[in-house]
Order: C-alpha cells, then sequence, then structure tokens
C-alpha cells in the first residue's frame, strides 16, 4: 500500500490535495491551486506540505487508541467505498465452497477483510503492533466494501503443501460515492 501512496501519481496527488480551508458560518473553501495548466501537467513528487492554520486533511493518518496510526485509502472522509474481486486458490478441492477440513470459506474470507482494515482496539489486543507509523491499508471499515464476488480454485505447484495453505489475488475497484473537490482526482484515473 505504501507503493501507492509514494509512486502512482492519482495517490500523489490525493495526499497532497485533499484538503480544505474552514469557512466558519458557511462550510469549506477549496484549499488548493489550480491542478493543471495548459502546458504541463503536475507530476506530485514535491513533498508533502504542512497543514495551514485551520486546514483540514482528509488523507490524515487515522489514530486508534493503544494500537497506532492507520492510512487507509477507502475512508469515510474521502467518501469512498469499494469493490473487491477475490480468486481463492487453496489445497483443497474446490467445492464445498462453505466448508472444508481447513476452515469454511466464509470465515477465511471476514478475517482476510479484517486484514485490509484498520483493527480495532480489541482486534489489536490479540496481535502484534504495527511495524510502520502510520501503517498503510486499504480500508477504513470493511463496512466500506459495497460488493465483493469470490472465485475458488485448487492451489499447485507448492513443495511441501501445507492444508491451511492459501493464496488471494484481489482487485479492487475503489467508487466515489459523493464527488467533492478533495477526491475528484479518482473519478476516471490513469
Amino acid at each position: 500500500m505504501r507503493d501507492l501512496w509514494d509512486h502512482h501519481i492519482i495517490f500523489r496527488q490525493l495526499a497532497r490535495t485533499a484538503r480544505t480551508i474552514p469557512n466558519p458560518g458557511a462550510g469549506y473553501l477549496v484549499g488548493r491551486e489550480p491542478i493543471w495548466s495548459p502546458t504541463e501537467l503536475p507530476d506530485y513528487n514535491g513533498p508533502i506540505l504542512p497543514l495551514r492554520n485551520g486546514q483540514t486533511d482528509f488523507c490524515a493518518p487515522i489514530s486508534v487508541t493503544d494500537v497506532g496510526a492507520f492510512l487507509p485509502i477507502v475512508r469515510n472522509s474521502l467518501h469512498l467505498a469499494c469493490a473487491i474481486d477475490i480468486m481463492f486458490l487453496r489445497q483443497e478441492r474446490p467445492i464445498g465452497v462453505f466448508e472444508d477440513a481447513a476452515g469454511d470459506l466464509d470465515n477465511r474470507i471476514k478475517c482476510f477483510f479484517d486484514g485490509l482494515t484498520i483493527p480495532n482496539t480489541e482486534q489489536a489486543k490479540a496481535g502484534e503492533n504495527p511495524c510502520a507509523v502510520p501503517l498503510c491499508c486499504l480500508l477504513e471499515n470493511d463496512k466500506l466494501i459495497s460488493d465483493f464476488s469470490i472465485r475458488t480454485g485448487r492451489l499447485l505447484g507448492m513443495e511441501e503443501p501445507h492444508k491451511y495453505d492459501v493464496r488471494i489475488q484481489a482487485e479492487v475497484t475503489i467508487k466515489v460515492l459523493r464527488v467533492f473537490h478533495a477526491n475528484d482526482c479518482l473519478l476516471g484515473g490513469g
């Protein structure tokens, strides 16, 4: 996830432009300069400038008490959701979709979704503290998954297979739920 924030032009732009300046009594004003000129498109490689007095950053890390700071891509503050298309490969034969010797598929997918989100305090007590500050993740909350699909198959080619080995390939489509200046760079993307 860190690679997306650091190298993809859309996320570099998002990290630098998803900011506003509070306008007391009248909502928010856009707090940025025009993002393009007729002769040259910006590459957003410069440093992320510090917030100005009263400015709000819609991409700021989210802190969880006693856990740490997290930097999700799909978040409420940007009015985003996502769809996830999953290819789930496992050692067992791909029949008996919801029950097998290694665990039922619905619980495994729920664990996968939990691994994509910011943990709550209870989940964090059961695991280790994150090593990166902030730790990049896909989702602020798994409620932001609008839809998902799952295909299963058999995991082949492992030298010493274990019945719990799986390989998951996920394709994520980010959806803009409400267009506003902070997420307009996600429309159409490139």
